[in-house]
């Protein structure tokens, strides 16, 4: 009887301390929101469409002469654009379309292009936790990272200076390792979730820059070759093109009105020297995640990131000493963990050999409370047994 009792109670401060989590979590999304509840609550998009319309044809996207704007316009503009009709290659060329197509829904269902923003950082909330649900055994160590990345700048201001693209970006990706973790440890429907995968990988690089897909595929083979499970290793190969068919599908206005699939593939080359001509200071994300030293072509000094914070060189130093640890196999193995622990060195040396943007770490972030809190919870489990990392 008192064993039970102390079960039920420990059942009760459980649920409780999740409770409390989830009510912060929410908490601090509504207080980023709430200051904002004009622009997210507004349905007057097309009366503004004119006005982003000229801005967007006076900047340097339409004319070399024109000014700078905000990102948050031009895809303001973009997502009206593309849904009136206007081929992806004529505004703003060079990001692919997929999430100005859901600022475009956004804007269709909603008449306002904030909205898909909102929903794009709670799903990848969501999808942070099911990710941590893979992983831990517990859901209230699950619900860790989400409530950690809530109280981030940069994942805030993703909610307050919208729309932008970033969001949308974490959103596949959290989607493309859920369902690659279900495919290696389901053993029906493997093809399927390696489909889904692939869809959702699709998606990802049909966002932002194709060429961090990269990053992504050397992960998941990296994993699949780690397990020797050449089963899988087969099936994945099979269903990774439906991602490059996704990208093309994107695309398909630009199909539609005459162009041929060589100029497409042209387009996706100019892309990628459109992106290479932004390579300036090699090994600059090092200095601004672990020290907030931001390096910029417009500025001869270094500037700083008010987004900082002293958790991304936290972050930083003990998810690599995670990866570094499970390589050597000091850590137990928990193949759910593998992909996000194979991603983030290649994401990395990806950013090395560019120009540093606090932005292109929205994706990063997450993924390091993922593996740090994994370390964190193998470290604590060695201690209460008294074991050493030997």
């Amino acid at each position: 009887m008192a064993q039970k009792t102390k079960t039920r109670n420990i059942e009760i401060i459980y649920k409780l301390f999740f409770t409390i989590l989830l009510c912060f979590i929410v908490f601090n999304i509504i207080s980023v929101v709430l200051p904002q509840r004009d622009k997210y609550l507004s349905t007057n998009y097309w009366q503004r469409f004119p006005s982003l319309k000229n801005a967007y044809y006076d900047s340097v996207y339409a004319n070399k002469k024109g000014g700078f704007i905000p990102d948050e316009t031009l895809y303001s503009f973009n997502g009206g654009a593309l849904v009136q009709g206007t081929s992806p290659i004529l505004v703003n060329p060079e990001i692919p379309p997929v999430g100005k197509y859901l600022i475009g829904l956004s804007i269709l269902f909603f008449n306002n292009e904030h909205i898909i923003i909102l929903f794009s950082a709670v799903i990848s909330l969501i999808m942070l936790f099911l990710i941590g649900r893979q992983i831990f055994s517990s859901s209230l160590i699950a619900l860790l990272p989400p409530f950690f990345l809530s109280l981030e700048p940069i994942f805030k201001n993703q909610l307050v200076y919208t729309p932008l693209l970033d969001i949308i970006h974490l959103m596949f990706l959290l989607f493309s390792f859920y369902f690659f973790n279900l495919a290696l440890r389901k053993k029906k429907n493997i093809p399927l979730f390696f489909l889904l995968t692939s869809i959702a990988f699709g998606l990802f690089i049909s966002t932002k820059f194709f060429g961090l897909g990269i990053t992504v595929v050397l992960a998941f083979y990296a994993v699949l070759l780690l397990n020797k499970d050449k089963l899988r290793f087969i099936t994945f190969s099979i269903t990774l093109p439906v991602s490059v068919f996704v990208l093309l599908l994107s695309y398909m206005r630009v199909l539609i009105i005459g162009y041929q699939l060589n100029k497409f593939l042209g387009i996706q080359k100019w892309v990628y020297w459109y992106n290479q001509g932004h390579l300036h200071f090699s090994f600059s994300v090092w200095p601004l995640l672990l020290f907030n030293k931001w390096f910029v072509s417009w500025d001869k000094k270094t500037l700083s990131d008010p987004q900082w914070l002293i958790t991304w060189p936290m972050l930083t130093v003990f998810s690599l000493a995670v990866v570094l640890l499970y390589i050597l196999k000091k850590i137990p193995k928990k193949i759910e963990a593998e992909i996000l622990i194979a991603w983030i060195p290649f994401y990395l040396i990806f950013l090395s050999f560019g120009d540093a943007n606090a932005r292109y770490f929205v994706i990063l972030i997450p993924i390091m409370y993922l593996v740090s809190v994994f370390g964190i919870k193998i470290l604590i489990e060695k201690l209460l047994k008294h074991e050493n990392l030997d």
